[in-house]
């Protein structure tokens, strides 16, 4: 029964492999990477992408090049930005007493790639950079707490590569102590505010 049990973990362990290195699925694709192939070619791609292009460009002619519209919708896509996204990403994830501007204006590709990106989380640049485009001011002075060196809290932008202590597999920056979408919490805080925020991380 064991040896049953293993043989099956192991298959059921290949196959969802090589599922997530797949290109996306659709037969129709293939027409489509032809020309678009570079779309999907970065490190970090949207999942959708292996649904087949029409799962977003529903409305898309692609018999005539360049392809036609055949709804209202620019690129032939089934819906504008962010119902689009809610067909597959839940939308209590965007809802809560503090919701950053750019998720509440349905600005969904100011911040992601919506086919695939360098950077965690399809996101349109590294993640520190993303934040400080919009928020240039916190670079001006110390932020959160000025502490020995003045320089106050790290940004995520002095060091590359620098471990989430609380999120493992992403990349240290603004988004580890703040929800990027929402939060019920003031300044989109993902933690309570005073020292027990700081403990998160540091361990006294």
């Amino acid at each position: 029964m064991k040896l049953k049990t293993m043989v099956l973990a192991r298959i059921t362990c290949t196959l969802l492999l090589l599922w997530s290195f797949a290109p996306p699925a659709c037969a129709q694709d293939g027409a489509c990477l032809g020309c678009h192939a570079a779309l999907t070619q970065k490190p970090v791609v949207h999942a959708a992408t292996r649904m087949g292009c029409a799962i977003c460009h529903a409305e898309i002619d692609a018999s005539a090049v360049p392809h036609k519209s055949k709804g209202k919708i620019a690129k032939g896509l089934a819906a504008e930005a962010p119902a689009l996204c809610m067909n597959c990403h839940d939308k209590k994830l965007f809802e809560g007493k503090v919701v950053h501007g750019p998720v509440a204006a349905g600005m969904c590709l100011g911040c992601h790639n919506p086919h695939s990106s360098d950077n965690q989380g399809l996101l349109n640049k590294e993640p520190a950079a993303l934040c400080l485009d919009c928020h240039p001011d916190i670079r001006k002075g110390p932020h959160v707490i000025a502490g020995f060196s003045r320089s106050g809290h790290p940004l995520g932008i002095e060091k590359k590569d620098v471990a989430d202590p609380m999120r493992p597999g992403k990349k240290f920056y603004c988004a580890s102590c703040h929800e990027p979408h929402r939060s019920d919490r003031p300044r989109l805080n993902r933690f309570e505010k005073g020292m027990a925020f700081c403990q998160k991380c540091h361990k006294i």
